[in-house]
């Protein structure tokens, strides 16, 4: 058995309970291995029902680890789909902004903000197009999204001392029995997440390799201004 576990200590009180993965009949909706034109269309298409696809509870990682972002803080949820993350973070008093290319996802997102008696901010766009200013945010969160072309802009739309929390899964994924076609170029390497990001401190990271899903997390932070 191998894990890569490194946990820098940081001033926010954290939780250390143990993450588990996303199981792999899911694997090909989080991941994004479906794109180009069809991406929107299929999204709707499956997010068209009355149940949430990924349910209503936040991703693990970040429900024990949330309290890195300063209370208060302007959160952007990236690909935030049906709005669990989103959802999660207002519960907890952040004002957060959910981009998703699915306007059926967004729809869902606003419902489940009501339902918790919360108020979230909902945007229907691709990230690619989407304009956020520079140093505008005090924290962004990517959970199963992997778009290394948006890597340096993730970190300029940071305010000096902003964190980053990014989690998906690795090209380990294509172990598990009927994972062996997902494409590679929307999973990370073994480690990668350790390098995404050169200027930025790392304050947690995990990669454990003895799980039946293959999953790596990192929060990260960027640089105060002097």
């Amino acid at each position: 058995m191998r894990i890569i576990l490194i946990t820098l200590l940081f001033s926010f009180p954290i939780l250390a309970q143990t993450r588990g993965g996303q199981s792999g009949g899911r694997f090909e909706l989080l991941s994004g291995t479906r794109k180009g034109k069809e991406v929107k269309t299929y999204w709707d298409k499956k997010y068209n029902n009355e149940e949430y696809v990924f349910g209503k509870t936040p991703a693990k990682f970040l429900s024990q680890n949330y309290s890195y972002i300063p209370e208060g803080s302007r959160v952007l949820d990236m690909g935030m789909g049906e709005g669990r993350n989103a959802v999660f973070l207002a519960r907890k008093g952040y004002k957060v902004t959910g981009v998703d290319i699915s306007s059926v996802a967004v729809n869902k997102a606003q419902l489940l903000a009501r339902e918790f008696g919360v108020r979230i901010n909902t945007v229907v766009a691709s990230l690619n197009n989407y304009k956020i200013p520079k140093n505008s945010l005090d924290a962004v969160i990517c959970f199963y999204y992997v778009d290394r072309s948006l890597n340096k802009r993730m970190v300029e739309w940071l305010k000096p001392g902003g964190v980053l929390i990014y989690e998906s899964h690795t090209d380990n994924q294509r172990k598990v029995k009927g994972n062996e076609s997902y494409d590679k170029r929307y999973l990370l390497r073994e480690s990668e997440l350790m390098t995404m990001f050169p200027k930025m401190r790392v304050l947690k990271y995990e990669e454990p390799l003895h799980k039946g899903n293959f999953t790596t997390s990192i929060i990260l932070q960027k640089p105060k201004a002097e």
